[in-house]
């Protein structure tokens, strides 16, 4: 027969077989429902990815669009302070030419009729004998000196 101690023994391991059977069944299940938390995390997740990626390619589209678009108007603007700047330049040319060139050309000729005035006024002081003024005197003198 056996003594106390061998059965206590096989009573422990019967014992303990059992609550190693209970772990695995409740291992078991903990995975069965963890495997079906994970599918139904991934179901629910699943459209949120398709979303995401269609909206990603959407972005992608877009930014292309804008890149293209931010470029033809930089070429644009580009080209339209060119048109600008040719325009100025033509413009200011022609302004020059319409009118600092007739103000020059008065000028020169009201600074024409001016010193013929004094020489004419020289001339006719000097045949009445009146005393001529220093500058009427270097008018005339410029003048006679350039003729001999």
């Amino acid at each position: 027969m056996q003594s106390g101690f061998e059965i206590t023994a096989i009573v422990i391991m019967i014992v303990l077989g059992i609550i190693v059977v209970i772990q695995m069944i409740a291992i078991t299940v903990l995975l069965l429902v963890a495997k079906n938390l994970v599918q139904a995390i991934r179901e629910r997740i699943d459209p949120l990815i398709t979303k995401v990626n269609s909206l990603l390619l959407t972005a992608n589209e877009l930014a292309q669009t804008v890149q293209g678009k931010t470029e033809h108007i930089a070429e644009k603007a580009a080209h339209t302070s060119d048109v600008v700047a040719d325009r100025v330049e033509r413009t200011s040319g022609l302004v020059q030419g319409m009118v600092a060139a007739p103000i020059i050309h008065s000028a020169a000729f009201a600074e024409g009729i001016a010193r013929g005035v004094r020489s004419w006024r020289a001339a006719r002081q000097r045949r009445a004998g009146e005393p001529t003024s220093p500058a009427d005197q270097a008018e005339s003198a410029a003048p006679e000196s350039a003729s001999t």
